[in-house]
């Protein structure tokens, strides 16, 4: 029990070196020329660090493609600094780069950069989405008349929604296909954008003050009935019905509706 105690605080006091903390583990690592402890465990700290900057350009290529290599790795260092990781899977680290990037002197000078890290982080979790069956579109013409305003709609797991300020989408989209980037642009107003998966490809594209409205509705468990209520701000009454049965064609199509119930 004793020798599994000390290798526990082993372990521990390891860690605490690796995250930056204050450590005694240097007084239990031998010299061993040419390398001093404190060289020793120094590779090991880098090692470290710089595999968790590793995992950062997998989940932030296009963000990595637009500061380039030398200020990557600032970034990088400078994130992991600030964030060390706490997750099992590597897979999770780097969630907080969009809030970092918006706090973070000169990256928060470029607001776009804090967006293209929003969008690279949410396609991320929409590829990592469990999958689930979508419903198709003849699915919905057998729904009788009578039931349509009763209706309520469930969404594939990997669905999002996201408000873009910038041109982040066009940016993100051009870099991804190696070609020249648009020059940053702000909207007026932020919009709308729908992200998903589909048969393993991941799908995002604007939406319209409608079709946002009507998918906020149904995403909050309202109902048919319900959901055209909520477009009466935005379109004449007797355009309603017409334009919600159209958007759920869209969805259907899309492959993002996966059941429909009472």
């Amino acid at each position: 029990m004793g020798t599994q105690a000390t290798l526990r605080e082993l372990q521990i006091k390891m860690q605490q070196f690796l995250l930056g903390e204050t450590s005694g583990v240097t007084s239990a690592i031998v010299d061993a020329p040419p390398l001093s402890a404190k060289d020793r465990l120094a590779i090991y700290r880098n090692a470290y660090q710089v595999r968790l900057i590793d995992a950062l350009h997998e989940t932030y290529p296009v963000l990595h493609s637009l500061l380039g290599d030398e200020v990557w790795v600032e970034l990088g260092e400078a994130f992991v600094s600030e964030f060390p990781s706490n997750f099992r899977s590597i897979r999770w680290y780097g969630r907080q780069m969009a809030e970092f990037l918006a706090g973070q002197e000169p990256f928060s000078g470029e607001p776009i950069l804090a967006e293209i890290a929003l969008l690279e982080w949410t396609l991320s979790e929409v590829f990592d989405a469990r999958d689930a069956e979508p419903l198709q579109r003849a699915a919905l013409s057998t729904v009788q008349p009578s039931d349509w305003e009763s209706l309520k709609f469930a969404f594939h797991p990997s669905l999002r929604r996201l408000d873009l300020r910038w041109n982040t989408a066009a940016v993100w989209k051009a870099m991804n296909a190696d070609e020249t980037p648009p020059r940053p642009e702000r909207a007026s107003a932020a919009v709308p954008w729908l992200l998903w998966r589909k048969e393993l490809q991941n799908y995002f594209r604007s939406m319209n003050a409608t079709e946002s409205a009507a998918l906020e509705a149904a995403f909050r468990g309202l109902n048919f009935g319900e959901i055209c209520e909520s477009l009466g701000a935005l379109l004449p009454h007797e355009e309603i019905p017409a334009a919600a049965a159209s958007l759920l064609g869209t969805w259907a199509d899309s492959g993002i509706i996966t059941g429909i119930s009472q």
